[in-house]
């Protein structure tokens, strides 16, 4: 698998005295298939049986960009 590339970064503030970071990365998994990761530092991760990520517009943009650049889906929002 290759290194993922950053799509998104921010910080936010969780308590008086923590600030969590969160990364946004994709990764090329197979040839038509990628993966979004969803990397939050600074709080207590809770365990479930579903998984989510939350993607910004401007994030979705960069998502785009990649798969179209570095991942040679041309054929993405025709």
């Amino acid at each position: 698998m290759e290194e993922p590339i950053v799509i998104g970064k921010d910080k936010f503030r969780i308590s008086e005295d923590e600030t969590a970071k969160r990364e946004l990365r994709v990764v090329k998994v197979h040839d038509d298939v990628i993966q979004v990761q969803e990397e939050v530092h600074g709080i207590i991760a809770l365990v479930g049986a579903s998984s989510s990520v939350n993607i910004k517009k401007d994030e979705l943009k960069n998502l785009i960009k990649v798969a179209k650049e570095e991942f040679g889906w041309a054929d993405i929002c025709e």
